[in-house]
């Protein structure tokens, strides 16, 4: 792989939770079954995120300080999230896979020295998508069983040092990743602390509810995938393209402000942060692509736990996603109202979450068995991660991130998704394309804002 002749690999070593307390004893359960919302993830190529810290002195020594510190507080926030530690399998008499944790289970931490421009890497300018591939760790995964997390943490010579985490879609979403990493900084910071009750994972499965039977449905997409009975927890990885630019796009809260204003002007509607930025990110891939016929599918994913009926707890441990998908016409997002437009379209599809969203529900499966067969079939653009996770707030103790990247959306049709880094960002997009490509999307992006 490019990149890693820059890469020294000091140490991979085993990272186990230390035995329970009795109070957590009976609070972190040792076993744990997939729900329909896990299940539609199960073979899709696991999320990589990529955190860069810069180091506020030359003082601090990351053999001796940084590592045994990162080290000693994964252990003891492994405590709360067991199973983390765990793996998951299928065994041949359940009908869905599990995730077990049994005792002397560990997660892997890679310890590792690079050669590469700490700040070109954690600037918004143009990088190679392949320089980043050996910053985020491999997650095992095999026939029998999948791990669950991986993590790596890299020195870099001039300045900092990043922290990478690999996990598997189907134990975890983004919201239940950000608030174990957010766990792990506040106890890396104080070693006293638990996680706040906001932060605490909750276990119980029942308040899932699954009443037309999703989770029986989906097993057996997978199952039959090359199947019969194919219990295999192998991962489907999509092909990486090594000619592929990866840049970041800041949505500051001036220009969104300005796009909010424009749009109550055309349609009288008071619109959100989120409902604006993608209207606009739908209409300059338009005028990219230029096609003035057919349509341009974006599909994106909420978050469900509040929408379900009863709602979910806001720390529910598990995936809790619903997803909207809207067909654009390309002909409409190309004229003069295209924001406006797609800024009703956006929020009419959201509006048709309240609900629950799992309308048609058991097609999902079979259409994600098929998409991780052959990821270049998808057409629509979609978002990955988002704004309100608050993944700038991940301080270890040395400084909150200098940057924080989703290496695993390496995809021309995905646009990663995080809050803004400075006070005056609302949000930050991260974008890949080919080169050519990238430099006329950066024109359309800056340009659009001037002619508002």
């Amino acid at each position: 792989m490019e990149g890693t002749r820059n890469m020294n690999i000091i140490e991979i070593c085993k990272v186990t939770p230390p035995p329970p307390e009795s109070s957590h004893a009976a609070a972190v359960p040792s076993s744990l079954p997939l729900t329909f919302f896990d299940l539609f993830w199960l073979r899709f190529h696991p999320i990589q995120r990529l955190f860069f810290y810069e180091l506020p002195s030359n003082d601090i020594s990351f053999i001796d300080e940084i590592v045994p510190k990162l080290k000693t507080s994964l252990s003891l926030i492994l405590r709360h999230y067991l199973p983390l530690a765990g793996n998951l399998v299928w065994l041949p008499h359940s009908n869905v896979p599990t995730i077990e944790f049994v005792d002397g289970d560990s997660v892997s931490l890679t310890v590792a020295e690079s050669g590469a421009d700490f700040y070109q890497l954690s600037g918004n300018g143009f990088r190679e998508v392949c320089e980043f591939h050996p910053l985020v760790p491999h997650l095992p995964a095999s026939h029998d069983r999948a791990a669950v997390i991986a993590i790596q943490v890299t020195k870099f010579q001039n300045k900092g040092f990043s922290i990478g985490i690999t996990n598997h879609h189907a134990v975890v979403d983004g919201r239940m990743s950000t608030s174990f990493i957010k766990s792990w900084a506040q106890i890396c910071m104080d070693e006293s602390t638990v996680p706040t009750a906001k932060l605490k994972p909750f276990y119980d499965r029942s308040v899932i509810n699954d009443p037309k039977g999703f989770a029986k449905i989906y097993a057996s997409a997978w199952l039959n995938q090359d199947g019969p009975d194919n219990r295999s927890l192998n991962l489907k990885l999509p092909k990486t393209n090594p000619c592929l630019i990866r840049s970041t796009f800041e949505f500051t809260h001036k220009n969104l402000e300005k796009l909010k204003q424009w749009v109550l002007k055309k349609n009288d509607e008071k619109m959100s942060s989120f409902v604006v930025a993608t209207a606009y990110l739908c209409v300059c891939t338009a005028k990219l692509e230029g096609l003035s016929d057919g349509k341009l599918w974006f599909g994106f994913a909420a978050d469900a736990t509040s929408r379900l009926k009863p709602p979910v707890p806001l720390n529910y441990f598990g995936n809790c996603l619903i997803g909207g998908i809207i067909p654009f016409e390309r002909g409409e997002l190309l004229g003069e109202n295209g924001i406006a437009l797609a800024c009703e379209e956006i929020l009419k599809a959201i509006k048709n979450l309240e609900g629950g969203g799992l309308e048609g529900g058991e097609k999902y499966g079979t259409i994600m068995s098929e998409l991780t067969n052959d990821y270049s079939k998808a057409q629509a653009i979609s978002l990955a991660g988002s704004h309100r996770f608050g993944v700038y707030n991940a301080d270890f103790g040395w400084g909150k991130p200098m940057k924080v990247e989703i290496v695993s959306a390496e995809s021309p049709l995905v646009f990663s998704v995080t809050d803004g880094k400075n006070s005056d960002v609302g949000m930050e997009i991260g974008v890949v394309k080919e080169r050519d490509q990238m430099e006329t999307f950066a024109a359309l992006f800056n340009e659009g804002f001037e002619a508002l």
